[in-house]
């Protein structure tokens, strides 16, 4: 009966303890508030230049995550996974495509009749490679002789001359487009080389 009686203790004890740590760990865990500001801050983005945020919970790679989207004022799109547990930023995104044709379609409409579309007249590189990959490295706080690998070559979409690249850094794998004409970072995605 002592021996009955000190396993039902043992499992008792077991099981609280095992409770207390499982608690723990949901206290440890980040709210969706505190990943949007994660994601916020970590694009240098004040809560005064954002049109439009959300953040949901998903479930990716057998760990929690917040997925986090938000607009800028400016047109600009931010995509985020920060991984619940403990705040870590798994992957990121940046898309400016609209702030160009914004300008552009302002300026179209302004000439009048017989004005050219902003779409009908192919621009020209206005920056070389070598300068849209200099962009890329300084967004990533990174010089060429620390990356294994960049590239970058130039390509014509939505009515403009870009530079499509990537180029790694340790376990990193980063993509970007850089505007060919004005030399802006339009897009840009880190993420590990193992997804």
């Amino acid at each position: 009966m002592k021996k009955l009686f000190a396993g039902i203790t043992a499992g008792i004890t077991a099981a609280a303890l095992a409770g207390m740590m499982a608690m723990n760990v949901f206290a440890a865990q980040i709210t969706e508030e505190e990943a949007k500001n994660i994601a916020l801050n970590h694009a240098q983005v004040g809560s005064d230049q954002v049109a439009y945020i959300f953040a949901k919970e998903d479930f990716d790679d057998g760990r929690f995550v917040y997925d986090v989207e938000f607009f800028t004022t400016d047109y600009k799109e931010y995509d985020y996974e920060i991984n619940k547990e403990d705040g870590t930023i798994l992957s990121f995104d940046f898309d400016a495509e609209h702030s160009y044709d914004w300008e552009a379609r302002r300026a179209w409409r302004e000439g009048g009749e017989g004005s050219a579309s902003p779409r009908r007249i192919r621009p020209e590189a206005s920056i070389t490679a070598d300068q849209a990959k200099e962009t890329a490295l300084k967004q990533a706080g990174l010089t060429a002789s620390q990356v294994s690998y960049i590239e970058a070559h130039e390509d014509y979409d939505d009515g403009r001359v870009l530079y499509e690249g990537k180029f790694f850094y340790g376990d990193l794998e980063y993509e970007f487009e850089v505007d060919g004409t004005t030399g802006a970072l339009i897009d840009w995605d880190v993420e590990s080389i193992y997804d």
